[in-house]
């Protein structure tokens, strides 16, 4: 039998044996993956707490240039440890995709479609409209600064270490690798990745960047790991950059945690889990609805593995 604190423990997504931590596994006959279509590019897999809130929602952007199905969708809403724990501690966790632009990283079409998932999102009956959140990592996380700088319909972004190259415009279809055929077959995001960043960022781009940021007025936390070359570039230029022009940023840092751990695994699950934490409490202190746990009872705690390699993408 498990006693108070020891559900709330597992409610909550932490340690349910010494030394290991864990995510809540709730089933689908429990809480049911529901399907978001609002268009053939924008599309999620729903979770809500049980009842008929106003509850809090997430909308989760993964990463890459890619656009994900829903089968694999809706298998992230339920076995990825970051979706899993914010369902548990009381937000809808809307997991989410949008069109690809492995042609053109620049392509604005995935803005639109993410502002068409969010306005979706706000409309959902069981949905406080002023309590919608944008959680992106790396591709998802510039995204998420990218729709921020162009609405105030978010309550708060959380953005893991994004891709920044993309939201400066280092990153174009001047990097795409185009077969035979004429599709693209791989890019050289690594010849901008290992490039000295302040020499990209001249004149011209500062110039574009500010103007894009001129927009951004909705609180945003940044999770960041000290291993991955991004770092330069987000640490080192756009930070700074932010901060220069008065942007609500705040930014937590994780030692030796590599691209991906704000998904939750990581290098050491436990830190994936403070990372999730402090992503909890930020967004709670911006979202006029506030997240209930869900009862303990209803999930089974399962020990989350580390990352087996570091995401280089």
């Amino acid at each position: 039998m498990v006693g108070k604190f020891g559900a709330l423990s597992l409610a909550l997504g932490c340690c349910a044996f010494a030394g290991e931590a864990t995510y809540p596994l709730i089933s689908e006959d429990r809480i049911p993956v529901t399907e978001l279509t609002v268009t053939d590019t924008a599309y999620a897999a729903v979770r809500k707490p049980p009842g008929d809130g106003p509850f809090p929602a997430i909308v989760f952007m993964h990463g890459g240039l890619g656009q994900s199905s829903m089968a694999n969708l809706r298998q992230n809403a339920v076995r990825q440890p970051t979706q899993a724990r914010f369902l548990a501690w009381g937000y809808v966790a809307v997991t989410a995709t949008r069109r690809e632009i492995r042609r053109d990283p620049q392509d604005r079409g995935v803005v639109e479609d993410t502002l068409a998932l969010v306005r979706a999102v706000r409309e959902l009956p069981y949905v406080d409209t002023e309590s919608v959140a944008l959680y992106g990592g790396s591709g998802g996380g510039t995204l998420a600064l990218e729709v921020a700088s162009v609405s105030d319909e978010l309550s708060a972004i959380v953005a893991g270490e994004p891709a920044t190259i993309i939201y400066m415009g280092m990153f174009t279809k001047a990097h795409v690798v185009l077969g035979t055929d004429g599709n693209p077959t791989g890019d050289r995001r690594w010849d901008v990745m290992n490039a000295d960043p302040k020499a990209l960022y001249d004149e011209g781009v500062r110039q574009r960047t500010r103007q894009k940021l001129a927009g951004l007025s909705t609180p945003t936390l940044i999770l960041h790991g000290d291993v991955h070359a991004i770092k330069a570039f987000n640490l080192g230029l756009f930070v700074p950059e932010m901060e220069a022009l008065g942007k609500p940023v705040t930014v937590k840092t994780y030692t030796g945690e590599p691209h991906g751990f704000y998904w939750g695994r990581g290098r050491d699950p436990a830190t994936a889990l403070r990372a999730n934490r402090d992503a909890d409490a930020f967004l709670r202190k911006h979202a006029r609805a506030q997240p209930r746990a869900i009862d303990p009872q209803w999930a089974t705690p399962l020990k989350v593995e580390p990352m087996r390699q570091a995401n280089r993408n």
